[in-house]
């Protein structure tokens, strides 16, 4: 049975503070209608801003996920969509009325508390993205390294060298986004004391406290460090320990607590995809920054699926798109189609495409018919509708469009094509598409030697509209 998206049923709200600005905040969940996605609300403004919770707009990640939109941020997102994302939910919309979601006790499950009863199931089923194939991301200077491998559901294998007695080595697995809540929810975030005292220079966490994080002593400290600290924190006397340990008198909600944190922090960062997926994740020595560009690679690859599932039907994984999914997207028809199959396609970037150059080619007959070469026109004409493929992958409804070319410079012609031959293809976007006009540069090859590129700019216009 097809799953169903979710929202919620009534809106909620919940207060508090922020974690480094220190403003106070309230948050207001409310209903959204199916394929909303998850979207806040900056309310506080002259003019409300909505800033959706997609990769395209993270700003930073300073400490934490930093969302912004014509120059309004949102700063420390993470936990609240972790609530969101783990809960199952798909679409809601948060309005906020100030720069920062609260703290609560640096974790989510305040937020799933008051959303978990509230829950409704819409009409429309899920859409899941599916991981294919292993998408990896390495830091090899910090020893980071996030794999993402194919499951059927959605898991999660994290592991953390802390170097620090108080810590050491962690692990945790969570099996299936259904554990979220019982076992990763309520973990907080957490720091070392050292970087308390570097973040209160910097001037941040200016509404952290004991009382919503977990700061954990990384060094030895004299009678007289300990007080200077103590001091300087103004957290009260005797709340750092004398050799190791966790300042005040916090206890662990798990012996592994920061590391299920980072399982935590890591499902609001890959809420960013704006679709839920499924694979599993292993996880070393990784952070917000680690997470995000891990989303960064994943979205490529949820872009160029978009491709596939608008036409592809066979599920080869030696190329994309084979000439009938071309026909369905191209107006060309024999003796003009020249475009065999599509190989690779990076969207909004580059294409590769492939023509198969036989005797039997209509142009042959008239074209050096005693020595057959393929014109260069048509060369640049095969160049052309491969561009093509890739300007129309960017824009809604491309059955309903067409690509013009509005100019083709700099074409350089370098090795006659005969047949027998296989033309490679390869379009890169050198500027994108702006008032319906963007540019591309082409470059064909034959058995990897270069025989003909040019620049092209290319407009896409309606099928039945102005020519």
């Amino acid at each position: 049975m097809l799953e169903k998206q979710r929202t919620i049923d009534k809106e909620v709200s919940i207060s508090g503070v922020g974690l480094h600005t220190g403003c106070n905040s309230t948050l207001t969940f409310k209903p959204a209608k199916e394929d909303h996605g998850i979207v806040f609300k900056r309310i506080d403004l002259e003019k409300p801003v909505e800033i959706p919770a997609l990769i395209d707009y993270v700003d930073s990640i300073a400490r934490g996920t930093i969302l912004s939109k014509d120059g309004v941020k949102l700063y420390t997102v993470e936990h609240v969509l972790a609530a969101v994302t783990g809960m199952n939910i798909d679409n809601i919309i948060i309005e906020i009325d100030a720069e920062e979601p609260p703290v609560r006790d640096g974790s989510s499950i305040d937020f799933v508390n008051i959303l978990k009863d509230n829950i409704v199931e819409l009409d429309k089923p899920k859409q899941y993205f599916e991981i294919t194939k292993l998408i990896e991301y390495k830091d090899e200077q910090k020893g980071i390294e996030l794999i993402a491998i194919p499951s059927q559901k959605f898991e999660v294998t994290y592991m953390v060298d802390f170097r620090n007695p108080s810590l050491g080595t962690q692990f945790t697995s969570m099996y299936d986004l259904e554990e979220f809540e019982k076992e990763y929810a309520s973990t907080r975030t957490f720091c070392f004391l050292s970087e308390v005292e570097f973040l209160k220079e910097q001037g941040l966490i200016k509404g952290g406290s004991l009382d919503n994080s977990v700061v954990i002593l990384d060094r030895e400290l004299s009678n007289d460090e300990r007080d200077m600290v103590e001091n300087k924190l103004g957290m009260g006397k005797g709340i750092i320990p004398e050799t190791k340990g966790i300042l005040g008198s916090v206890t662990m909600r798990f012996d592994n607590e920061p590391v299920r944190h980072k399982v935590l922090d890591l499902i609001g960062d890959l809420s960013l995809l704006g679709k839920p997926i499924k694979g599993h994740f292993l996880c070393a020595r990784g952070g917000h920054a680690a997470h995000i560009e891990l989303v960064k690679l994943i979205k490529k690859a949820i872009d160029k699926h978009e491709l596939i599932s608008k036409f592809k039907k066979n599920r080869s994984e030696d190329y994309i798109l084979d000439i009938k999914e071309i026909m369905d997207i191209m107006p060309h028809r024999y003796p003009m189609l020249l475009v065999d199959r599509i190989i690779e396609v990076t969207p909004g970037e580059r294409v590769t495409a492939i023509k198969n150059v036989t005797i039997n080619e209509p142009f042959f007959n008239g074209h050096f018919p005693g020595k057959p070469v393929m014109p260069g026109v048509l060369i640049v004409e095969a160049m052309g509708q491969a561009g093509g493929i890739l300007l129309l992958n960017t824009v809604e409804n491309p059955k309903s469009k067409v690509v013009y070319f509005t100019s083709i410079d700099k074409v350089k012609f370098r090795k006659p094509v005969i047949p027998g031959d296989q033309l490679v293809l390869q379009l890169e976007m050198s500027r994108a598409p702006r008032r319906g006009l963007c540019q591309m540069h082409g470059t064909a090859f034959v058995d990897g030697k270069k025989v003909a590129e040019a620049l092209m700019t290319a407009m896409v216009v309606d099928k039945e509209g102005d020519k």
